[in-house]
C-alpha cells in the first residue's frame, strides 16, 4: 500500500538545501490556508453568516460575536497561523524528502499497524497538547502569551488555531513529539500516514468543532470521554490564568486526571438554559 506522505516527500526530493525546505513549507502553508482556512470559512458562513433559530437554541453563548472580534480570529488563525503549524512538518518533510529520514517510510503497511499508529498518535498529541495548554494556565511567562487566544471568549471556528507564533509553534512539534514516544516505546517510526492524518482529524475535524460554538444535540454536552464545544466554550469563557479548565482537546481523561474539569455555573450549557426558557422562538425574534 503506497504512502501518501511519503510520495509527496519524493516529489519534493528536487528541492534541495534552506530554498527547497522553503518551497516545501511555503507549499504546505498554502495547503494550510486552503484546507484549515477555507473550512473555518465554510463553518463559519454556515453558523453566523446564516443563522437560524434552530442553529441558536444549541448556542453555548446566545449572543452573536461583533465583526470587529470576529476579524481578530481571522488575522490570528486563519491568516497568521497557518506557516507556523506547518513549521516542524514542512521540515520533517523535507528531511524525508533529501533522505535523511527517509528511514520513516520503512514501516510496516498491515492494517494492524497503521490502526495502531493511528492510536499511538491520537494518544501521544492528545496529551502533549493538554500539558502544554495546562501549563500555559499555570505560568505567568506562558500565560503571557496564551491569554491573546482567550480574548475569544465567544469563539467561532476562526479561533481554531487562533494563537500567537508561539503557540503555534508548540502545536508544530507534534511529529517530533510522537516520533520520540514510538522509539521509546517500540525502537521505530510509527506509520507515516497516519501521523500527519490523525493529527488532521485532531486540529481541523475536532478542533473546529470544539470552536463553532455550538453544541451537536446528539453529543452529550458533559460526554463521559470527549471534550465537547460546550466545555471548550466554558473553557474559552472562564478558564483563565492558574484556573485550567478543559486544556485537553480531543479526549478529558487528562483533565480528569489533574482535577481540571469545569463544574461550575457561571456558564451554562444551551441545553440546560432551553430548559430555563431561554431559547424560546420569542426570544430569538426580540434579542438576535
Amino acid at each position: 500500500m503506497p504512502q501518501l506522505i511519503c510520495s509527496v516527500a519524493e516529489h519534493a526530493a528536487s528541492f534541495e538545501g534552506f530554498k527547497g525546505f522553503l518551497l516545501i513549507w511555503m507549499s504546505y502553508a498554502a495547503f494550510a490556508y486552503v484546507v484549515l482556512t477555507g473550512a473555518s470559512i465554510a463553518t463559519f458562513i454556515y453558523y453566523y453568516v446564516y443563522p437560524t433559530y434552530d442553529k441558536w437554541r444549541f448556542k453555548s453563548n446566545p449572543k452573536y460575536p461583533s465583526p470587529t472580534y470576529v476579524l481578530g480570529e481571522v488575522v490570528l488563525g486563519g491568516l497568521l497561523a497557518p506557516p507556523w503549524v506547518t513549521l516542524m512538518s514542512s521540515m520533517h518533510l523535507f528531511l524525508i524528502s533529501n533522505g535523511t529520514l527517509r528511514h520513516h517510510c520503512d514501516t510496516p503497511q498491515s492494517i494492524g499497524y497503521k490502526l495502531f499508529s493511528a492510536a499511538i498518535v491520537l494518544l501521544v498529541q492528545d496529551l502533549y497538547e493538554w500539558g502544554w495548554h495546562y501549563l500555559g494556565h499555570r505560568f505567568d511567562s506562558l500565560w503571557v502569551l496564551h491569554r491573546h487566544h482567550h480574548r475569544f471568549y465567544n469563539p467561532t471556528p476562526f479561533g481554531t488555531i487562533a494563537d500567537y507564533p508561539l503557540d503555534n509553534f508548540m502545536r508544530s512539534l507534534y511529529p517530533v513529539v510522537v516520533y520520540a514516544v514510538s522509539y521509546s516505546l517500540i525502537g521505530m517510526p510509527l506509520d507515516i500516514d497516519m501521523l500527519y492524518f490523525a493529527t488532521a482529524f485532531v486540529t481541523i475535524i475536532w478542533g473546529m468543532y470544539l470552536h463553532t460554538g455550538h453544541e451537536l444535540s446528539f453529543l452529550p454536552y458533559d460526554h463521559p470521554v470527549f471534550n465537547t464545544s460546550f466545555q471548550h466554550y466554558a473553557h474559552h469563557a472562564v478558564s483563565v490564568k492558574n484556573k485550567p479548565y478543559h486544556t485537553g482537546n480531543f479526549v478529558k481523561w487528562w483533565d480528569m486526571f489533574a482535577g481540571s474539569l469545569y463544574t461550575g455555573t457561571q456558564v451554562i450549557p444551551a441545553l440546560e438554559d432551553q430548559k430555563l426558557g431561554n431559547r424560546s422562538l420569542e426570544k430569538w425574534e426580540k434579542e438576535v
